[in-house]
């Protein structure tokens, strides 16, 4: 799945805040029970920043759960399959920066 592409999923909101050849910031709050299915991207790495609420980053091959409050971070690298979800029982507002390269969703 390319950039222009809907994603296969939906959350509470999402807001691009800049998207270049070589970098993507997004702001996305995802409410009690949301998920981001298993993907992986094969160029840029996924920065996210929890922002308020409960968030947990689930890391596959190897198996690696991240725990994000606010003023938490994880980092996935390229290639690597993952997953955003919420935590907790009030909305999970992120921060999600993606660089250096092309973007893509690439569904696991």
């Amino acid at each position: 799945m390319g950039k222009d592409a809907a994603p296969p999923y939906a959350i509470a909101a999402k807001e691009l805040l800049l998207d270049t050849p070589a970098a993507r910031a997004t702001l996305m709050t995802l409410a009690p029970g949301q998920r981001i299915p298993p993907h992986r991207h094969t160029h840029v790495t996924d920065h996210t920043f929890c922002l308020s609420g409960a968030a947990v980053v689930t890391l596959h091959n190897p198996e690696e759960t991240l725990a994000l409050g606010p003023g938490d971070a994880s980092r996935v690298p390229p290639g690597r399959v993952h997953e955003v979800a919420n935590a907790g029982e009030t909305p999970a507002r992120l921060l999600l920066l993606q660089g250096p390269g092309a973007y893509d969703f690439l569904p696991a």
